[in-house]
């Protein structure tokens, strides 16, 4: 059955969305679903569409969106690691060059080699360091549970996160296109 959810629940629980499309015509993003979107901007209703292939992407994840998300969670669940790992590489060692490397370090960097994160979805990575028999793993990924929280509501910023991507993509495009019609001139 296809109950009515959030968007994000809708995903999260596998249940098809539909939005309004152009001209007022609705667009089921479920399963069959092929995701139009605007050439010339949401404002151009007239401006011919472009089609999204659902097959764009090797692990069939749809719609782009959902992809960059999952990259999301797996970038956040890296900088958690890379969070506890840096405050144990400090823990009591306040007035040393030499960094004092604890027990749940040790114990973090012997799973992160076993297990490389990136690998397995990080849900499953975190599953499997929760379930680890030794304390200091399962300790380790309540932590990492808790800084990617706080890093992702609190920290994490969303204002640079899209201006850098959108600042980066149009750089490139004007160069190359500068690049190109210069070559275009030239014959």
């Amino acid at each position: 059955s296809n109950m009515a959810c959030s968007t994000a629940a809708a995903v999260a629980c596998g249940h098809s969305r539909v939005s309004p499309g152009p001209r007022g015509r609705p667009i089921d993003h479920g399963r069959r679903a092929t995701r139009i979107v605007r050439a010339a901007g949401s404002e151009d209703m007239n401006a011919p569409p472009f089609v999204v292939p659902r097959d764009c992407f090797q692990d069939k994840t749809y719609p782009p969106e959902l992809k960059a998300a999952k990259q999301l969670k797996l970038l956040v669940t890296m900088v958690a690691v890379r969070v506890v790992l840096a405050q144990e590489e400090g823990f009591g060692n306040e007035c040393h060059d030499d960094p004092s490397y604890t027990e749940l370090h040790d114990d973090l960097t012997t799973f992160l080699s076993q297990n490389p994160l990136g690998k397995l979805w990080d849900g499953e990575w975190l599953e499997k360091l929760i379930r680890h028999p030794k304390l200091n793993c399962r300790l380790a990924a309540v932590r990492i549970i808790e800084v990617r929280d706080v890093y992702l509501s609190k920290e994490f910023d969303w204002g640079e996160y899209k201006s850098e991507a959108f600042d980066d993509m149009d750089e490139c495009y004007k160069r190359l296109m500068s690049e190109h019609m210069e070559r275009s001139m030239l014959g």
